[in-house]
């Protein structure tokens, strides 16, 4: 159970450091891209994005701990591609004037010529003109070719983050604070409707800046969660860590213990909706926080039903809507899945896996079936924005 007498206590600790910190905005002569890599686990400053996952190390990491000190496995040899060159995104010349700051998550396709293939948007915050800015960049990257086995081959679920952003101390300008504390004010008063309408207002500024961003998220995370829109507050808190900053780089907005409950958020809300891969990783980012104990022990036995259910004999159903972008994004946690309740047009299906990549029309009566040697899958679906429709993560051997 997530502690609600702990949410409201960190939510005020978290207004009086945002009122400690409005006037630190400095002015913005130079502009620069915030820059880091996280790559395998360590990061490297002087870089223009975040690589957010090389999975392949994991899984023959995994497999090597896995393996019985007297038994002797095979493992595939598998290098991952290294990057020969990145080219860093043009920071848009009016979102600069304007102090606009964001960012973009993509994924893509490493091929055998070390060449990015098939990027896409998976989501972004900020001007729509970062989305146009970072494609245009990743596609000119090049790598070194994974290796498998001694041969090139592709290194699909890809993953980085592209962060905009100013130089200099960032805080919220005295005219977004105004804005903001009436919004606060009609949610606080219990009518959310009109917080609602308020707040897209407020979002709709096309001056905001990543500190702002954060604070925003945060609040439409509450008003979502006051409507019952589980959906709408997992994305928003999802998109709350993702403009946060880091501890380690001292950009953070909020401190660790409310990074921590929205984690513990996330597990319980993602639980819900059946996103359970997404869940079990917002767990290991909790348990890495030492000093989150308590927080770690309440989510547990939702880690534990979550566990158990994947390796149950029952189906997995997620329910699921494409949205304004005509895509959907789901890691899958078994090697078997099918659609049903197909409400619309689907068009395609590409499952993108460690190694592996395929892409097949989508037919309500079929069951695809993931080979285990491909390694962890991430489902991308394309079709009209209307349409709905459920994952059925089929029972079977996990993976």
């Amino acid at each position: 159970m997530v502690n609600t007498t702990s949410k409201t206590e960190k939510w005020n600790k978290a207004r009086k450091i945002h009122q400690e910190l409005h006037g630190q905005r400095a002015k913005q002569k130079t502009l620069a891209l915030a820059l880091s890599v996280l790559l395998t686990s360590v990061y490297t400053t002087g870089a223009a994005a975040q690589e957010l996952s090389i999975p392949c190390d994991e899984a023959e990491e995994k497999a090597l701990a896995e393996a019985k000190a007297n038994e002797v496995t095979r493992i595939s040899a598998f290098k991952p591609a290294t990057p020969l060159e990145r080219v860093d995104p043009i920071y848009p010349s009016l979102a600069a004037r304007k102090g606009r700051e964001g960012w973009v998550r993509l994924s893509y396709v490493i091929d055998e010529e070390g060449r990015v293939k098939d990027p896409v948007v998976e989501d972004f915050f900020g001007s729509s003109s970062f989305k146009r800015s970072a494609l245009s960049a990743v596609k000119k990257w090049q790598y070194d070719p994974a290796i498998k086995d001694g041969e090139p081959t592709q290194q699909c679920h890809q993953a980085v983050q592209m962060d905009f952003s100013m130089g200099g101390k960032t805080g919220a300008t005295r005219k977004f604070i105004k804005a903001y504390k009436n919004v606060d004010e009609i949610f606080k008063a219990g009518n959310v409707e009109a917080a609602d309408e308020a707040f897209k207002e407020l979002s709709s500024w096309d001056t905001l800046n990543r500190y702002e961003n954060t604070w925003l998220l945060s609040l439409e995370s509450q008003i979502a969660g006051a409507q019952g829109d589980i959906e709408r507050e997992a994305k928003s808190l999802s998109r709350l860590l993702s403009s946060n900053g880091q501890k380690r780089f001292n950009n953070a907005v909020f401190d660790d213990d409310y990074v921590a409950y929205v984690l513990q958020r996330k597990i319980l809300l993602d639980a819900q909706r059946g996103y359970y891969a997404e869940a079990l990783k917002s767990y290991s980012k909790l348990q890495e926080m030492h000093e989150q104990q308590p927080r770690i022990e309440e989510v547990a036995a939702i880690v534990n039903r979550i566990e158990t259910s994947i390796a149950s004999e029952k189906n997995l159903e997620v329910p699921a809507s494409m949205g304004e972008n005509g895509r959907w994004f789901h890691t899958l946690v078994r090697n078997k899945f099918a659609f049903n309740n197909i409400q619309g047009e689907l068009d395609t299906v590409e499952v993108r896996c460690d190694s592996h990549r395929e892409k097949f029309t989508v037919a309500e009566a079929h069951v695809w079936h993931i080979p285990q040697t491909w390694g962890q899958c991430q489902v991308m679906v394309k079709g009209d924005d209307a349409t709905t429709f459920d994952l059925i993560e089929v029972a079977g051997v996990p993976q």
